[in-house]
């Protein structure tokens, strides 16, 4: 019986040595594999032999993600070969891999997504406004009569802001007659996205009554209009005139611009800008009264 459960025991170490010895040699077959394929094709990294094959191709690949706008670098990019059946349309092969520097991402991409044409461009022959509005937008342009309108002319292109307009009206209480301040402030759009800034100094040529001695006489008139016109002139100042173009739908472009027409002292708006990256809609009441900001007790 003691004979039988040694020699059992004797039979289970052996075949333990043995099945140890074989992963031993496994991973030592692997590794010389290896080796050998990193020893030899002049250079090429493995992923490269591994995907080679009938049609496979050299092209250039991302090395980090690439946002929307952003340009590109030669340290973002590299070179993998890509076995036929993943190529893409529009690949950049690896001999044009010098081309894409210093262009710009027309869309997201990822790490290791290979480059195509579609997504990126150099803007040559692209440099107008309708390639800058989103799809599905309009873009609008405002006249800004005064700086702190626009929070104080800081805004640039790319930044996000929310659109505030007020009205300043009147309403007439009907049981007393009495005329009551009516203003209304609320906002008419939010995280739109400033197409453009454009900042001028314009010559503003104050008005001067031509009328005076002379009326009736032409010489006399052709004077004064002549004198006039120099007063004008002498008078006349430089001024900072602010512009500013947004992108919005359809029907909130037509809000903004009924607020643009009426006369300052009737309906104005404020630009908001947005913390960059805060996409958030704006939670809780968006339109105030006269009445919210002194409320009768």
């Amino acid at each position: 019986m003691n004979r039988s459960i040694a020699a059992a025991t004797s039979s289970s170490s052996r075949n333990r040595g043995v099945l140890l010895l074989a992963c031993a040699f496994g991973l030592l077959s692997a590794l010389l594999v290896f080796a050998f394929l990193n020893g030899r094709g002049d250079g090429q990294d493995l992923d490269s032999r591994i995907f080679a094959g009938e049609g496979a191709e050299t092209v250039v690949v991302l090395t980090r993600n690439v946002a929307v706008g952003e340009k590109i670098t030669s340290d973002m990019l590299t070179t993998r070969t890509i076995p036929a059946a993943a190529l893409l349309p529009g690949r950049v092969k690896d001999s044009e891999l010098s081309s894409l520097v210093g262009k710009v991402a027309t869309a997201p991409m990822y790490a290791g997504e290979q480059v195509i044409d579609a997504k990126v461009t150099t803007y040559v022959g692209q440099d107008t406004l309708a390639y800058k509005v989103p799809q599905g937008m309009r873009a609008i342009s405002l006249q800004v009569p005064h700086e702190a309108w626009i929070a104080a002319g800081l805004p640039q292109p790319g930044d996000r802001v929310d659109i505030l307009g007020i009205t300043t009206l009147s309403k007439v209480d009907p049981l007393t007659g009495e005329e009551k301040p009516n203003v209304v402030a609320g906002y008419i759009a939010q995280d739109v996205e400033v197409l453009a800034i454009a900042q001028a100094v314009v010559k503003t040529v104050p008005k001067v009554d031509a009328g005076g001695s002379g009326a009736g006489d032409p010489a006399a008139t052709e004077a004064s209009a002549t004198t006039s016109g120099a007063v004008k002139q002498e008078n006349a100042t430089y001024e900072k005139a602010i512009s500013i173009t947004l992108a919005l739908p359809p029907d909130l472009a037509a809000k903004v611009a009924l607020i643009d027409a009426m006369r300052d002292d009737v309906g104005q708006y404020r630009i908001l800008p947005r913390q960059k990256g805060d996409a958030d809609p704006i939670t809780g009441k968006q339109v105030w009264t006269y009445d919210d900001l002194f409320p009768v007790r």
